[in-house]
């Protein structure tokens, strides 16, 4: 049997779990922000559960994987496993787990790691005992500073990036610049919206939200929307319709035109087809105009937990298992399912909610009865099937920021 190789870090932040999640959690940032090279994903019918085939390439060679579903409790604990079919690295399992310390957090971050080959007994002591653990230090302590002041991956003073501009690119703003103030666009507006194209990163300007925008800089978010759609008319911007998933809530189809947009559509991550509900599905997104800066944002984490950050908890089930777990919910109303089973069991959070529920997964179906919660419940998941099941916690109300 091949060694295992493990590595512990341990870090004491100012931020708490809840203000550090959005950041720890968004898996696809921090990979990126760590230098992992991009990923794409393989075509594979036969995985269940979420789970992915994928590859990257490091030094030129190809390493493909299949990659089980990611587990959390938000705020305080996720990770994932995967299981490697080519490269130096036969299995590895992340968990990073937030706990409450005084006013901040004593963040834990943990890899396991096993050799497929001679190569890998040089490989993973130096890429993930090295080069990985200084980049971990750099990226956890600047997320924790971005954490306690408030920062958001939007914030160009923060999360500025290197940035190379077309030929003529700069030049081109400035004049559009002056061309869109012409059209009466508010002027702090316009100067974050250019400072934000100039400035962010690749994968932070692939999709523009312009409420994200509005509500982090504390503007209207009618004129920014305004002004990210005069931009556009003017060749500073493109604009696109994403169409959302109604379960994970991911952009799964893509179009420049209303008219293109299919009114059925696929989600290989839910294995589900949908009809497009407009008042929902249908979101609008910006990105630079490619006379301005070419966009080049590949994707470094596919499933990580901010990829759906309407779902508080993900447990990855065997047949006939339970767990507990302890997250802390908002107050509202949620829905508990499994890919492989139909329906879902519904639940209502609040102050005067339960301090302790049971919900059993079985091949007789989910109970009709909306269960109440309390925001600090303890939570047991049973599964009662001959099968694996993957549970998945949501809140159900939809983000006002679309």
């Amino acid at each position: 049997m091949n060694k295992e190789f493990y590595y512990k870090w341990e870090w004491h932040l100012n931020s708490t779990p809840e203000q550090l999640w959005t950041l720890i959690a968004d898996t696809n940032h921090f990979n990126h922000d760590t230098d992992v090279p991009a990923i794409e994903q393989l075509a594979s019918s036969e995985l269940q559960n979420a789970r992915r085939k994928l590859r990257l390439y490091r030094f030129g060679v190809p390493v493909e994987w299949i990659e089980e579903p990611f587990e959390w409790i938000r705020p305080f604990r996720f990770g994932v496993v995967r299981k490697y079919a080519s490269g130096p690295v036969a299995e590895m399992r992340v968990i990073a787990e937030l706990a409450k310390e005084n006013t901040g957090t004593f963040l834990t971050y943990q890899v396991w790691a096993v050799p497929k080959n001679i190569l890998g007994y040089a490989a993973i002591p130096f890429q993930i005992g090295f080069l990985s653990a200084k980049n971990f230090d750099r990226i956890f302590r600047k997320y924790d500073t971005a954490a306690q002041q408030k920062k958001i991956f939007l914030d160009t003073q923060f999360f500025s990036a290197p940035v190379t501009l077309v030929p003529g690119g700069k030049e081109r703003i400035e004049n559009l610049q002056q061309t869109i103030a012409r059209q009466g666009v508010d002027s702090t507006i316009l100067h974050r919206l250019i400072e934000t194209i100039s400035s962010s990163d690749d994968l932070t300007l692939s999709r523009i939200r312009p409420y994200s925008l509005a509500d982090y800089w504390n503007v209207s978010r009618r004129k920014t929307l305004e002004a990210c759609l005069i931009a556009t008319r003017e060749g500073l911007l493109d604009f696109r319709w994403d169409l959302l998933c109604p379960l994970c809530r991911g952009a799964k189809f893509t179009s420049n035109s209303l008219s293109k947009i299919q009114a059925q559509v696929h989600c290989d991550s839910c294995h589900i087809d949908f009809t497009v509900n407009f008042d929902r599905s249908v979101e609008l997104t910006f990105r630079p105009n490619s006379s301005i800066r070419k966009i080049e944002a590949g994707e470094f984490c596919v499933a990580g937990p901010q990829v759906t950050p309407h779902v508080t908890i993900q447990q990855l089930l065997p047949a006939n298992t339970e767990r507990k777990v302890i997250p802390m919910l908002e107050e509202g109303r949620y829905r508990l399912r499994t890919i492989q089973l139909v329906g879902g069991l519904y639940a209502a959070v609040s102050s005067n909610g339960a301090r302790e529920v049971t919900f059993s997964a079985t091949n007789n179906g989910w109970n009709n009865e909306e269960i109440h919660l309390h925001p600090n419940t303890i939570i047991v998941f049973k599964n009662e099937t001959a099968e694996e099941q993957l549970f998945i916690f949501e809140r159900m109300e939809w983000s006002d920021q679309a």
